[in-house]
């Protein structure tokens, strides 16, 4: 059975079956005539879309230690890739499968994806702990950030930074060059589980290189207080020793 993966194909056998019949169009002709009949507006979305289930078909592996989540971790194109600034190592990627002009585009913009890491938290209660990396998007329609959250035991949220409510320094829209980002907390007395990542929502991508979880200076400014709306607990997810592969140099 065709389906739009094979509407170069049948465009193909459209033409030559005018053709036989006295009608000639041109090859760009019969490929908006079979955009349409699959009803996209024009072949360059169908042509898009092409290229998104070609991506989907063979999904970027994942470093080893993180995973994939999000609200819509479908429409996102996530894991680590050869960072072409710098030959022989990677970088974490998270890439919108669609365009701007996507027939989903919508259904798209209120979804996001992370790639992430659940680790124990109870060896770094009282610690001062920096997360930091080097951030670069391009055509990002909501933003790109990293993030850090702390739970404790129920699982409840009790600390938490995405960048999104900064003045400054906070989440990446638009195109942006490799531009660094940084999540200070001191982690409480009741820290059970610690979880960090980067994320992007909306579309566009994201590539993330440089990722650091480190003791963080005393004087250094501290980013998140202690979340007081704990009625609504998470899922509990199964929890790693510690951070590990943050250069994303082993994949799964």
């Amino acid at each position: 059975m065709r389906t739009f993966k094979h509407a170069k194909l049948m465009a193909s056998t459209l033409r030559a079956g005018l053709a036989e019949r006295g009608t000639a169009i041109s090859h760009s002709e019969s490929l908006e005539i079979v955009a349409r009949q699959f009803g996209f507006r024009n072949w360059n979305i169908l042509a898009a879309r092409i290229a998104a289930a070609r991506q989907q078909a063979a999904p970027a592996r994942l470093p080893e230690g993180w995973f994939a989540a999000g609200t819509a971790p479908e429409n996102y194109r996530i894991g680590a890739e050869p960072d072409h600034d710098d030959a022989g190592k990677r970088v974490g990627s998270i890439q919108c499968l669609f365009p701007a002009d996507d027939p989903d585009a919508m259904r798209i913009e209120k979804g996001f994806a992370t790639l992430m890491q659940s680790v124990e938290a109870r060896s770094l209660i009282g610690q001062r702990l920096r997360f930091s990396a080097q951030l670069k998007t391009r055509d990002v329609s909501g933003h790109a950030a990293i993030w850090m959250r702390v739970d404790d035991d129920r699982p409840v949220t009790i600390l938490f930074d995405n960048l999104t409510n900064r003045e400054s320094d906070g989440a990446l829209t638009g195109t942006s060059d490799w531009t660094q980002r940084h999540i200070v907390f001191q982690i409480p007395d009741d820290a059970d589980s610690l979880h960090f990542g980067i994320l992007l929502s909306g579309m566009g991508s994201l590539q993330a290189h440089d990722l650091r979880l480190e003791e963080a200076a005393t004087d250094e400014r501290i980013s998140a207080t202690r979340q007081h709306d704990q009625d609504q607990r998470r899922k509990r997810r199964i929890i790693e020793g510690s951070p590990r592969n943050l250069d994303f140099s082993t994949l799964i």
